[in-house]
């Protein structure tokens, strides 16, 4: 049976998560755009007592909550939503280069249709925002800055206190995506941004459920309307609930991932001569171990370890994309870790029996037989 160390990618969907589901999919069979009658009014309330459970568990007083049919999408309208709110002129938007490649590709798309003015801001050898590129980037005049609140990849957690300094100094409104971070970590540090993105994907919740925390322009709420559809009470249902059961249950969970996670770091450094650990090891994600082998290239590593252990070498969303991620192509580090580099990521329902059968298999497979290339 293949051990599941993809947690990064997506979590498995908790059981009691998935039977909310079930029942909020049997209770609520109307279209909540359905006014007409009692059973669509019903629906609207099960959305409205979602956002109010929603924010609860992140600790928001946001008073607004847009659920969405994934985090791209909320992504996506958060660009939107920059853009309808510049008149008359082209968006500014600042934003790290390790943002989520959906947050990119809306830029990158705005901006070649002249919608939107961007500026990307350098990271430094750990996928941190370097806060002095972040200043001088709106030192220039931005209209929204973008930042990510944990990397989706190396695990890194953002300084989002600093960076908030620099955002009221400067008067930028703030979008944080905190897809990988919201039910991972405490967020008091960021949940008064102007926009926060949360992911159901990522809390052990419903895949294609995400949401958008923040007063959104008229514009942006018509578009989401327009382009998403009727929303879907059980989708926000069962993510709200799945973050609420995060907020019952991170401290504990996340303390044995750590714990699982540095036994599992130890016992590679010391299988594997020569292994690099990428990210900050001292603010990161608890399920996140980021490594780097000089012995062949991760996607090998990957391939040893079909059918056993499912792990990764970057973002889903860049899969069988050839060559480095765009985040370990904006890290200062060595060229033989971007081309060595695997992402495991250690969930809540991986136990310490899978971590140890898990430990010997990648160190395995992060050893090969003879070095198939030696450093750069």
């Amino acid at each position: 049976m293949t051990i599941y160390l993809d947690n990064m990618a997506a979590t498995p969907v908790d059981p009691r998560v998935a039977e909310r589901h079930r029942a909020a999919m049997i209770d609520n069979p109307a279209n909540a755009n359905s006014s007409e009658h009692s059973l669509g009014v019903d629906a609207q309330q099960a959305i409205d007592q979602a956002s109010d459970s929603l924010l609860r568990a992140l600790g928001s007083d946001a008073g607004h909550v847009t659920f969405t049919p994934g985090a791209s999408s909320a992504l996506w309208l958060a660009v939107e939503d920059a853009i309808a709110r510049a008149v008359d002129r082209p968006a500014r938007i600042a934003a790290t280069q390790v943002e989520h490649p959906a947050l990119l590709a809306a830029l990158r798309r705005a901006e070649g249709e002249g919608r939107v003015v961007l500026t990307m801001i350098g990271v430094d050898e750990d996928a941190a925002p370097r806060l002095d590129a972040i200043e001088e980037a709106l030192s220039q005049g931005a209209d929204l800055l973008c930042t990510m609140a944990a990397n989706n990849e190396v695990g890194t957690i953002t300084d989002i206190r600093a960076v908030s300094r620099l955002v009221e100094r400067y008067g930028v409104r703030h979008l944080v995506d905190a897809s990988q971070a919201a039910g991972r970590i405490e967020m008091s540090s960021f949940v008064d941004a102007d926009l926060i993105v949360v992911s159901g994907a990522k809390t052990y919740g419903p895949r294609r459920a995400g949401a958008l925390l923040g007063k959104l322009s008229g514009h942006a709420s018509r578009l989401a309307d327009d382009v998403f559809g009727s929303p879907d009470a059980p989708a926000a249902v069962a993510l709200a609930y799945a973050m609420s059961l995060r907020a019952a249950e991170r401290d504990a969970d996340e303390r044995r991932l750590a714990v699982m996670r540095d036994a599992l770091q130890s016992h590679l450094l010391n299988a594997v001569p020569g292994l690099r650990v990428n990210g900050f090891q001292a603010l990161r994600l608890a399920g996140s171990l980021h490594v780097s082998t000089p012995h062949l290239p991760g996607e090998a590593v990957v391939g040893r370890l079909w059918g056993q252990v499912a792990l990764s070498t970057g973002a889903a969303c860049q899969s069988g994309v050839p060559g480095p991620s765009h985040v370990l192509s904006a890290m200062a580090i060595p060229e033989w870790a971007k081309e060595g580099a695997v992402r495991i990521g250690i969930g809540r329902f991986n136990t310490e029996n899978e971590m140890a059968q898990a430990g010997e298999l990648i160190a395995g497979a992060l050893n090969a037989g003879a070095p198939a290339r030696r450093y750069a």
